[in-house]
């Protein structure tokens, strides 16, 4: 009893200084998609008050998440991801800018879900005109929401 008494202080020090930490401490090395290739990022969220806030804080950067009709990720969107780091997480995810792009705003990118309809048999997609086409095609639909996801790409030099 004695031990667990002075182990309480030691206990509450750790948590306080665990919830001092930044949000960006927590930050995940990820791996996901860029035009077709693979990417390593780190990743953090964040939510904002509504899509349109998230939109306009992104500076039309996108990161889009692949879900089928039942909204779990096909496992054919992070075959090639696991292959490839079988011990690096992933959410399977595809960013339509990475730093050195024309066109690249810096900072965050606004999350967009991309819902595979019924009826269609998911393929991979791992280029953002792929997912815009299939939803013109009328194979998905793009949701828009609220979270902001500050991903800095890692070793992206050889993508440009």
């Amino acid at each position: 009893m004695r031990y667990v008494r002075l182990a309480m202080p030691l206990v509450l020090l750790g948590a306080l200084l665990l919830m001092a930490l930044p949000a960006a401490a927590f930050a995940q090395h990820a791996s996901g998609f860029y035009d077709h290739q693979i990417i390593n990022y780190e990743a953090t969220a964040q939510v904002t008050s509504s899509p349109q806030a998230a939109q306009q804080i992104s500076l039309g950067n996108i990161v889009y998440h692949v879900v089928d009709s039942k909204g779990n990720v096909p496992a054919v969107q992070c075959a090639r991801l696991l292959a490839a780091f079988p011990n690096l997480s992933t959410d399977c995810n595809v960013l339509n800018f990475i730093p050195t792009e024309v066109g690249y705003s810096g900072g965050a990118w606004n999350l967009q879900i991309f819902h595979w309809n019924p009826g269609f048999t998911p393929v991979e997609l791992s280029k953002d005109d792929d997912i815009t086409a299939a939803a013109a095609a009328g194979k998905g639909w793009i949701e828009v929401t609220p979270i902001l996801v500050r991903c800095p790409v890692i070793n992206f030099a050889a993508l440009r």
